[in-house]
């Protein structure tokens, strides 16, 4: 699969998702690092990741390349500092396996030959410990036994340094770093700044008249003063004369050239500042650079030291390259974590990858994606070759047909159910217009002779444009983008399209135009779905082949960074999906070739007119699209242009073949006074390329010829046959007429029926024999769907079996079913129409004897029967389904409410189950019944819902009522819908009482009152919208007040009083993580303070909450109904709190401490964002003070490790 964009790193779900880390001693290397990060996990809107209890490390988290990495900050240098952040580390980041020692290094000035300069990197090899070892009386011996020393990289890291040390990865590698070291301007101090002095020549007061201390320091052992331990070069002198090495300040000045090195570093707890010492560790240890931090990390985790050469650690250190080596090392590192790939990351990744793509593939997914296509009859044997060019009988001789059965022919014969609707054409309109199909004509047999239809030739030649029906092949290969295969109604285009996309000669073709091309399709059909015949299923078909083919569409059909909630194509939108395949299109190097087939029968309309626009903007020079369609003048208009074929001029001799091999297959009487060959070619001349009329006119001719029909008889079968296949239809029903006398109440039946479905949407829009059998008994439909009685599966069974036959057997052509799923269907798009449009067609099934309303009644409980036999949909399902169903026509009076009725109760019955539980859902009731309700409330059946609660037990009913008016709210502050607060209205007048405490009912998430949860879902949706900008606040300023006005009228009041908690865990802003009402922090609630590292549960009345909304909306508050409210000063209070070293709760009896605790509280609920609060009082730091605030408080407040109740009301329980 061609490369792509990588898609946005997820972020990880918690610290254990966290596999590199790096560690930096000094700010300045942790800042060079940081600012190497792709993104900062710290500072987009998902939760802190914290840390584990009893870690004092301080981390950054972020995305390098690919990888997840996490940076801990050290407080000092050395092997024990390193070693300590390594262990607490490894303590919160559990699933660590490779740590980066990443910063600046004293250097070798030269190894194994190659000089090594200033901001060069060194990665490491290994690490040897210099001060490590024995002191004996006369010398230091440091350990080098295998099990004193530290051990070797793993395998892993050793492949991948071996990999790295190779000339071209390590030149991949170093070009990079420059490439990133480029972007980081004004630290490169210049080359000239780079002198290597010798060994012995002391860093000190060159001039012995300003130190004598200096001026006595003449041997190794003698010591400088200390003030040329902080000076530079220049200042003490030090002779550039006598330096080893320094490049001329005018080579290469401002031009960063870092190279990277392989080898040992040697690592101690002292800083290395002397040449000699230096030189004589290189001799006796190879190493090539000092540091002093790896040794302690070396321990804890698989390690790789990564440093950039600040000095020659000699005594001549100085700070002028530590910025820039620091960059350089950042840079290095960025470059080598792009080679590392873990195993077990590359097998996680995999597997989140292809659960995303599962769900989303799901969410695509319709059931009849692919009905369409598989029912499409195939082509016949030996027939379609043309298209590719391929060898066929230029000529006919009737001396080799014997009217026998060749051994050679094919056994394969057509279904009986044909949808023969396939398009070919001619290269172009002009050579259509000016050649005859067929310039010479087979002879006809004397006794076969038709009026006006004999000729006097005696063979048969293709035209020019038979022979120029091979230009589909050659679009194949060519840089062409579209191709239109159109034909008569009848002809074989969905046939031959459903060729194309079998037969493997189409992708090789293809690949001589684009090697690794995908081929995709989908196939619109006018009697299916609405999926079938929609844009929206076109596009839904598209993306699922697509992504099924390549995962990088992932990326542009979700950000990846969020969670993927999409569960069918309804949740799609049509617009954004249609821009995620046209920007994958646009920047994909996959090669693409879409076939659509019938674009006719696409919905009328707007449908129409955006498939066709979806065609011209998915077109370019990596994706061509071939269509089908018939001749009409919207298509030819679009089309004609482009390189194209009329499938009916292309045909003749595959309905001769098709009709030959069909008449020797299925004679079952010999017949040797007739030839069928020349039989064959007389239907092939009548049918003029519709192969429709040929595969019925020769299914016609084969009951003839085995009902030892004479040949004056099949003369006269062939004369009578209708020119068309309207009246071909007709012909059909009229030798039919003896079964329909029998069977005509179940075709009739099957045709009303599926009248009913083509006004529901998918997945109910067709009808199945099974339907068919329960509508025509009813006493049956009446006791499994709705009385509940048992009916053995198999009975079912048997009696939808002897339905499929009848409706095969009575409109064979006209009417089918499809045996996998049993639906019903019209053979092809014109046997639908010649049915409804047509008077001998609606004879068939009007007029009825079932009224509508009865029809309508039993097509309902033959859904639910169905449901209950094979289980397909829930109940969400059938209340969608009936909400549009009512939306799309008028239903008969009480039709409606019986079908919602019915729906009630087989969803008690187990009949129809309940949809897959909604995860994301704050409040839904307990009950089954209220989940029932509340779902058919969101469907739009609340006059049935409001209705029904009042017949339930009032538990149940005001659990239920409450989630409604929290879903009403919602909707209120989401969309402003006129109508919703009336409706609000309505619900307080039915006696529904706004202070009636939700906690007394069997809600799974008890929230307070209704009044209370009003204001939470206010001020969650304010402060939501101010801090993320997404609309101006002035939008919600009404429906805050519309809320404040409905609920006060109902009596709700100013002075209740309610539990709260703020936590401060989190660093960003969260509404929903630490502003939860207490109350859902019940037993059983699923949720828990445990492990919430810091919390205060605090008393609020609805007057400060109202407040609040409106100085974050910029308004006064607007009170309004009864007169007279107990209490009018705003309440809020402090009860209690938990900090991050206790698990006890601490309890807050003193009104001093309450005031302090709340006006830390109020800082943070008044928060607005970066727009109107300085950077140092940032909601961080705002939260810290909370903290603070309860640290210090804690000593004055009373413990408890017992559960914690509010007016009988349990909020917190300790820990089991």
């Amino acid at each position: 699969m061609p490369s792509m964009p990588p898609a946005t790193t997820r972020r990880p779900k918690s610290r254990d998702d966290f596999e590199i880390a790096i560690i930096c001693a000094l700010t300045l290397e942790a800042d060079a690092v940081i600012a190497s990060f792709d993104h900062h996990w710290d500072e987009d809107n998902g939760p802190s990741f914290g840390k584990a209890r009893g870690d004092p490390n301080s981390y950054s988290t972020g995305v390098i390349g690919s990888h997840n990495v996490v940076l801990a900050h050290l407080p000092g240098m050395g092997k024990v500092a390193a070693g300590n952040i390594a262990a607490f580390c490894r303590m919160s980041f559990p699933n660590i396996i490779l740590a980066l020692v990443v910063g600046i290094c004293g250097g070798a000035p030269l190894y194994e030959d190659t000089p090594i300069f200033l901001g060069d990197v060194i990665i490491s090899t290994g690490v040897v410990q210099y001060d490590f070892g024995r002191r004996f009386p006369d010398k230091f011996e440091m350990k080098d036994t295998l099990s004193e020393s530290l051990g070797r990289p793993n395998l892993e890291i050793r492949s991948l340094l071996a990999k790295l040390t190779t000339a071209r990865q390590r030149q991949k590698m170093t070009r990079a770093s420059r490439d990133f070291v480029g972007r980081v301007p004004d630290t490169y101090p210049g080359r000239s700044r780079d002198i290597l002095f010798p060994a012995g020549y002391r860093h000190k007061h060159q001039d012995s008249r300003e130190c004598t201390v200096c001026a006595s320091c003449c041997t190794d052992a003698d010591t400088v003063c200390s003030k040329a331990l902080k000076a530079s070069c220049e200042e003490l002198g030090c002779d550039i004369k006598q330096a080893v090495r320094q490049i001329p300040g005018n080579k290469d000045e401002r031009e960063p050239s870092l190279m990277i090195h392989f080898g040992t570093f040697a690592s101690g707890d002292t800083v290395m500042k002397s040449g000699k010492d230096r030189d004589q560790l290189i001799r006796e240890k190879n190493v090539i650079g000092f540091e002093m931090e790896s040794v302690g990390v070396w321990e804890v985790f698989p390690c790789i030291v990564i440093k950039s050469v600040c000095d020659y650690a000699d005594s001549h250190k100085n700070k002028d390259w530590q910025d820039y080596s620091a960059v350089c090392a950042a840079a290095c590192t960025k470059a080598f974590l792009g080679y590392w790939n873990s195993t077990k990351r590359i097998i996680d990744a995999k597997a989140e990858e292809e659960e995303l793509q599962e769900r989303i593939l799901k969410s695509l997914h319709f059931p009849e994606m692919n009905q369409r296509r598989s029912i499409v009859a195939s082509e016949a044997p030996s027939t379609l070759k043309w298209i590719f060019g391929g060898s066929r009988p230029q000529t006919f001789d009737s001396r080799s047909s014997d009217g026998g059965r060749s051994d050679n022919d094919s056994t394969e014969a057509a279904d009986g159910s044909t949808d023969q609707d396939s398009d070919l054409g001619e290269h172009s309109d002009e050579v259509g217009d000016s050649h005859d199909c067929y310039e010479k004509r087979p002879r006809v047999p004397k006794h076969l002779n038709v009026d006006n239809h004999s000729h006097e030739h005696e063979t048969f030649e293709p035209s020019l444009t038979e022979k120029d029906g091979g230009n589909f092949k050659t679009w194949l290969t060519s840089d062409q983008l579209i191709y239109w295969i159109s034909g008569k109604p009848g002809s074989g285009k969905s046939t031959l399209m459903k060729f194309l996309l079998s037969d493997s000669r189409t992708l090789a073709a293809l690949e001589k135009w684009h090697e690794d091309v995908v081929i995709v399709s989908h196939f619109f059909w006018k009697p299916g779905s609405s999926m079938q015949k929609s844009f929206k299923g076109l596009i839904c078909s598209i993306a699922y082949q697509l992504l099924s083919h390549d995962p990088n569409l992932i990326g542009y059909l979700h950000d990846t960074t969020a969670t993927f909630r999409k569960s069918s194509p309804s949740d799609w939108d049509q617009d954004q999906l249609c821009k995620s395949l046209y920007s994958y299109q646009d920047q994909t190097s996959q090669t693409i070739c879409i076939f659509v087939d019938a674009l006719d029968e696409a919905r009328p309309g707007q449908d129409t007119l955006d498939t066709l626009q979806f065609i011209k903007s998915m077109v370019s020079p990596k994706t061509k699209i071939c269509v089908s369609s018939r001749p009409e003048p919207l298509f030819k208009h679009q089309f004609s242009r482009y390189p194209h074929l009329q499938m009916h001029e292309l045909t003749r001799l595959d309905i001769f073949e098709y009709s030959k091999a069909n008449l020797r297959q299925l004679t079952i009487l010999d017949s040797q006074e007739l030839d069928l060959s020349e039989l064959a070619w007389k239907v092939a001349e009548l049918a003029e390329g519709i192969f429709l009329w040929a595969v019925l006119v020769t299914q016609s001719l084969v009951r003839g010829l085995n009902n030892g029909d004479s040949e004056q008889e099949i003369e006269q079968r062939l004369n009578d046959m209708p020119k068309d296949l309207m009246s071909l239809y007709r012909d059909i029903l009229r030798r039919s007429a003896e079964d329909l006398l029998i069977y005509r109440k179940y075709v009739s039946t099957a045709i009303n029926l599926m009248r009913i479905a083509f006004t529901r949407k998918s997945p109910f829009s067709q009808v199945t024999a099974f339907d068919c059998m329960m509508v025509m008994e009813p006493d049956l439909l009446e006791r499994y769907a709705v009385l509940g009685d048992q009916v053995p599966n198999a009975e079912l069974d048997a009696k939808t079996e002897v339905m499929r036959k009848r409706l095969n057997s009575c409109c064979p052509g006209i009417l089918g079913v499809i045996p996998s799923s049993w639906a019903v269907v019209f053979t092809h798009r014109s046997a639908e129409e010649f049915i409804f449009e047509t008077e001998e067609g609606q004879r068939l099934w009007q007029p009825y004897r079932i009224p509508r309303a009865e029809l309508l009644c039993r097509s309902f409980k033959a859904i639910v029967a169905m449901n209950r036999f094979k289980s397909i949909w829930d109940s969400e399902d059938f209340l969608k389904m009936l909400y549009e169903w009512d939306e799309s026509q008028e239903f008969p009076p009480g039709i409606y409410g019986f079908f919602l009725e019915l729906t009630l109760g087989s969803y008690k019955k187990g009949f129809i189950s309940p949809p897959p539980a909604n995860h994301d859902s704050e409040l839904g009731p307990k009950d089954f019944v209220g989940r029932f309700m509340l779902s058919a409330f969101r469907c739009g059946h609340r006059p049935f819902v409001l209705g029904t609660l009042k017949t339930l037990e009032p538990c149940v009913s005001h659990d239920t009522i409450c989630c409604i008016l929290d879903l009403i709210c919602d909707e209120w502050l989401r969309l402003g819908r006129p109508g919703t607060l009336y409706m609000i209205d309505n619900i307080f007048e039915q006696g529904y009482n706004p202070n009636w405490t939700m906690r007394r009912t069997n809600i799974s998430h008890p929230m307070g009152s209704l009044w209370f949860r009003s204001l939470i879902s206010i001020l969650k949706w304010v402060i939501r919208q101010r801090t993320n900008h997404f609309y101006e606040l002035y939008d919600m300023n009404p429906r805050a007040t519309g809320i404040f006005q409905t609920f006060r009228r109902a009596g709700a009041h100013i002075a209740a009083t309610f539990p709260i908690y703020l936590e401060t865990e989190t660093p960003r802003y969260r509404i929903n993580t630490f502003f939860r009402p207490a109350d859902a922090l019940g037993p059983g609630s699923g949720h828990s303070l445990l492990g919430r590292a810091r919390f205060m549960i605090i008393e609020i009345d609805a007057r400060t909450l109202m407040d609040y909304i409106m100085s974050w909306t910029h308004q006064d508050t607007i009170l309004v109904g009864p007169p007279t409210d107990p209490g009018s000063a705003a309440y809020m209070k402090a009860l209690a709190f938990g900090t991050p070293t206790s698990r006890h709760l601490y309890i807050v009896e003193s009104e001093s401490i309450s005031a302090r605790l709340v006006k830390a509280a109020e800082a943070a609920l008044k928060f607005r964002g970066a727009r109107s609060i300085s950077p140092e009082d940032s909601l961080k730091e705002i939260l810290n003070r909370c903290d603070r605030e309860m640290a210090d408080l804690r000593s004055y407040c009373g413990q408890t490790k017992k559960d914690y109740f509010w007016q009988g009301h349990r909020l917190w329980s300790p820990p089991v």
